[in-house]
């Protein structure tokens, strides 16, 4: 019994995607998730409820208060956004050693 729930905790987590966080242009929390991006729709005391930043789209994301995954909801209907991250990724460095460097 032990070995078969082992098994099925290590599929599902080899299915879910690594999640990370980085900020929009806003200062707003985005999550990044297989190299798509979801911005916070609502937030209780146990769940983050995130939804795909493509309007349109009904892709979802749910995480604990801790942010650790909990579950993905729906397909995307659009490619990921692969570019547009790493763009978004270099400003938010760029911004963040100016800010260092200038106090």
């Amino acid at each position: 019994m032990t070995e078969a729930f082992v098994i099925l905790t290590s599929e599902i987590q080899a299915k879910s995607p690594a999640i990370s966080f980085i900020n929009s242009n806003k200062g707003k929390p985005l999550l990044v998730a297989d190299d798509y991006t979801f911005k916070l729709n609502k937030a209780t005391i146990t769940a983050k409820y995130w939804i795909c930043t493509i309007k349109d789209c009904a892709a979802k994301v749910q995480t604990d208060s801790n942010n650790g995954l909990m579950k993905s909801v729906g397909n995307h209907s659009h490619l990921p956004e692969e570019e547009k991250l790493e763009v978004r990724e270099a400003c938010e460095k760029i911004t963040f050693f100016k800010n260092f460097s200038h106090p």
